[in-house]
């Protein structure tokens, strides 16, 4: 942008389309020295509102007093001095203002490794498991990842997926295990076929496969888990309310 103050002065005027005033505010987020411009821009205004203000009331308090006009030396000389004070003062001002911006406007941001991390910690290595009162080998399955067992309860999981390839609540669990191991291609394996699972039961292969990616962190990954995301909120999917969240961020 060749012309800083014009196209400022348009914003805050008013005078900017809807998609100019939305490159505007995105210049302010991403670009340090374009805000650092704007900041500034503000400081100097508000100084020289300032500074008119007092040199109108000095002019007429000197009238007022002497009854005689200031030289124009004299008035220079006050004016000088009176801008080094106000632009010490902006320096500041431009901190302060960018300061703000960044607290009040600017989108919350967050790194999806780091998002993925704290929802793991806080739903999965805790997660409620709900135990029948028959004992068989799901059930051993579950009990060992309730333990932490993650290796043995893979191994459990998928012994029940090589029986019957329709256990999607196995494919589940092996999906969470592999994810708990770090074995992130593998969990989104089991995830992928989760969510071809369509009947009316709880079903999290796409949120989950969402978690993977933005845990994995590959190039890429983010811009998939998003699309995920997007589609569990857009379809009302379980996770909805934390894709919601995650939506919501910059990242």
């Amino acid at each position: 942008m060749e012309n800083y103050t014009e196209y400022i002065d348009d914003y805050f005027a008013g005078n900017l389309n809807p998609e100019d005033r939305k490159n505007f505010e995105n210049q302010m987020e991403q670009n340090k020295n374009f805000a650092a411009e704007v900041a500034f821009y503000l400081a100097a205004k508000q100084a020289l509102r300032e500074e008119l203000a007092t040199e109108k009331k000095e002019w007429f308090r000197e009238l007022a007093s002497r009854n005689v006009d200031l030289s124009v030396k004299t008035r220079s000389a006050q004016v000088r001095k009176m801008w080094v004070y106000r632009l010490a003062a902006a320096a500041v001002f431009v901190g302060v203002v960018f300061f703000a911006w960044s607290l009040f406007f600017r989108p919350s941001t967050a790194s999806p490794n780091a998002l993925a991390d704290k929802y793991i910690s806080t739903e999965l290595e805790n997660r409620p498991v709900t135990m029948g009162a028959k004992e068989d080998s799901m059930q051993t399955g579950l009990l060992l990842y309730i333990e932490k067992q993650y290796n043995n309860a893979l191994l459990q999981f998928e012994q029940i997926i090589q029986r019957d390839t329709a256990n999607y609540k196995a494919k589940e669990y092996a999906g969470v295990s592999s994810l708990m191991l770090g074995n992130y291609d593998k969990a989104l394996a089991y995830f992928q076929q989760l969510a071809t699972y369509t009947r009316n039961y709880s079903n999290w292969g796409i949120f989950y496969e969402a978690l993977t990616l933005m845990k994995r962190n590959h190039p890429g990954d983010k811009e998939q888990a998003r699309k995920l995301l997007k589609q569990v909120s857009d379809n009302d999917l379980d996770g909805k309310k934390t894709a919601d969240q995650w939506l919501d961020k910059k990242w």
